[in-house]
């Protein structure tokens, strides 16, 4: 063991080497602060009495009537100089003393004009003016700093003398040497600590692996810094082995992070103080942040100030709270734009024994769920219910309420009881209808993918609904113009394609004036075109928008009309069913126009020579 420490250098020699060079550094570094620090000082208190002397510009420049009134004046002049402890001065534009910290107001009107005092000289060119010089009503010498106060008309003085700066040199003096002591001190007990507990063991550990080294030709690495070359042999592997893990840890981060990012439910992590520490877009967007689209923009803030008049704050600030529930609804509304449901729980067991929640570092996950379009589908189910009960309820008692006249005498009446059978078998044509389209409605929304496809006349089937509603057209007197051509076919199912143009066909006659027009033609594209046009009353613009709901009528004329109310609905959904869009345009008194849009992909373009020509 000596051997190899006279042959090879120690680990304690090198470390006594940079200790004398630093020990030798500080010194140096201790005489050059303690010679240079007068101008050091004397730059830091000349930045210190400008900045004073700033804010009590703006004071007086907020308050002027502090330097009207001369006792004002005296005494905040004297209270600055208390809490700063310099003295301070005001002086008027012609050089008059109107306050002094360090003299008696009423001695005032002895002091002698100051315009030429240096610092007031160079102040009434410049703005600002400073100045090294021995004061006459003090006796010593002092450092001045004079401020304009352009909009006053007046001068702001400050003075410091040098026993401030004579205590900073005493005092830098012992705080340099005592660090000195201390340094040298504590390097000392760490060399020697260092050099008994690992350069010993480590040059005992080249010692005694395979026996001793040929000192005659020592290993390369063997020929300079010892303890060094031997860390490094013996963790080599374990370097490699680290640096893949953190690899490894930072792709699977990366991956989290992506998949966090790419969620259509909010991720929120806060602390127990109400700081965001990690938040993914879905986040910002289900609650409402308009002002950033980038969620790292939430890091650090407090949920309180990024969301104020959100219901969730007090819900969230009462995390641990026993009465809190663990989900909350929030309802869209004009500080939330989607129906949300939150989930809170914290990510830990608790807060460690004896520390608050804040003081424990606890942090807390929120997850957000848009449930909007749940929402409205269980309002939609409902107001079905309710608007399906309704439209039942209407012919199942007008059928009871003439059943109950027949049963009660007028069975024998024979100008009464046929009527009243008309009635009846009229109300249960009605029902037969409105459970019919109930179950086209039903079976839509049961099927909604096409299965049994195949290339439809389109002119044929409109056709078929014109004469399915010929009846109804020769009471009213309308006319019926078919314009579509006999080569167009579209790829559907019959049975959805004769909801969809019953419907409409029906729809145009049922709202005609009588002796009016549907038309019904076709415009071909990239996509088909099929408009179906009537001459009829017409639809207000505004309630266009919800014409395709199920049981909505448009206006007291058209809800006037004979009709279940689920026509437009269903051929919403059989449209819907194929990819098609429907829409529709209307002027009130003009007629309405309803336009089906067919994507190409349901063109069937298989046409005979004939039909091309």
């Amino acid at each position: 063991m000596a051997q190899i420490e006279r042959e090879y250098p120690s680990l304690r020699a090198h470390l006594m080497g940079m200790l004398g060079i630093f020990a030798a550094l500080f010194l140096g570094l201790t005489i050059y602060l303690y010679l240079t620090s007068r101008s050091l000082f004397a730059d830091a208190l000349q930045m210190e009495l400008s900045g004073d002397l700033e804010w009590l510009a703006s004071t007086i420049h907020d308050r002027p009537q502090l330097l009207a009134d001369p006792a004002l004046a005296d005494s905040l002049c004297k209270a600055v100089a208390r809490f700063k402890g310099f003295r301070v001065t005001f002086i008027d534009s012609s050089g008059r003393v109107l306050a002094d910290s360090h003299v008696p107001r009423a001695e005032l009107a002895g002091l002698e004009n100051h315009a030429a005092r240096p610092e007031v000289r160079m102040a009434m060119e410049k703005g600002w003016g400073h100045a090294w010089r021995y004061s006459n009503t003090l006796g010593r010498g002092m450092l001045y700093v004079a401020r304009k106060v352009p909009d006053q008309a007046c001068y702001l003085r400050m003075a410091a003398g040098p026993v401030t700066l004579n205590s900073f040199q005493m005092a830098s003096l012992k705080i340099f040497a005592l660090f000195l002591a201390l340094f040298l001190a504590a390097s000392l007990a760490i060399t020697w600590w260092i050099s008994r507990k690992i350069s010993a063991p480590l040059l005992h550990l080249i010692d005694s692996r395979d026996g001793r080294p040929d000192p005659g030709k020592p290993p390369r690495w063997e020929a300079e810094f010892r303890e060094a070359e031997v860390l490094n042999q013996a963790f080599r592997g374990y370097v490699g082995q680290v640096r893949t893990l953190g690899r490894e840890v930072e792709m699977q981060r990366d991956k989290l992070v992506a998949v966090l990012n790419q969620l259509d439910e909010g991720i929120l992590i806060f602390s127990a103080a109400g700081t965001v520490v990690t938040a993914n877009p879905s986040s910002l967007r289900l609650l409402g942040a308009t002002e950033s689209k980038d969620a790292t923009a939430w890091v650090g803030r407090n949920l309180r100030s990024l969301l104020p008049l959100s219901p969730l704050v007090p819900w969230l600030e009462a995390a641990d709270s026993p009465e809190r529930t663990p989900l909350m609804h929030v309802d869209k509304g004009p500080d939330s734009p989607f129906d949300l449901l939150c989930h809170l729980a914290p990510m830990d067991a608790g807060p460690a024994p004896g520390k608050t929640e804040s003081e424990s570092g606890r942090e807390y996950l929120l997850t957000l769920l848009d449930v909007t379009e749940f929402r409205h589908l269980d309002r939609v189910k409902s107001e079905f219910v309710a608007n399906a009960s309704h439209e039942l309820k209407t012919p199942l008692s007008s059928i009871k309420g003439y059943a109950e006249a027949l049963l009660e005498g007028a069975l024998g009446n024979e100008k009464v009881r046929i009527p009243f059978v008309g009635k009846i078998h009229a109300n249960a044509l009605r029902l037969e209808r409105l459970v019919q389209d109930l179950l086209s409605l039903s079976h839509l929304e049961a099927n909604p993918a096409p299965k049994d496809t195949e290339p439809l006349p389109l002119r044929g089937y409109v056709n078929a609904a014109a004469n399915l509603h010929r009846h109804a057209m020769e009471g009213a007197g309308v006319r019926m113009e078919n314009h579509v051509g006999e080569e167009v076919k579209v790829i559907m199912e019959p049975r959805d394609l004769e909801l969809i143009l019953n419907n409409l066909v029906g729809n145009a006659v049922k709202y005609n004036k009588p002796g009016g027009k549907v038309k019904l033609w076709t415009e071909s594209g990239e996509t088909l075109k099929l408009f179906v046009k009537d001459t009829g009353i017409g639809i207000p613009r505004e309630m266009l928008p919800r014409i395709f709901e199920r049981f909505y009528r448009a206006g007291a004329s058209r809800a006037s009309k004979e009709g279940t109310g689920l026509g437009l609905a269903i051929v919403k959904h059989a449209a819907h069913k194929y990819g098609m869009t429907v829409s529709a345009e209307s002027e009130i008194g003009e007629g309405s126009r309803f336009i089906i849009e067919v994507p190409a992909a349901l063109i069937d373009r298989r046409m005979d020579p004939a039909d091309r020509a």
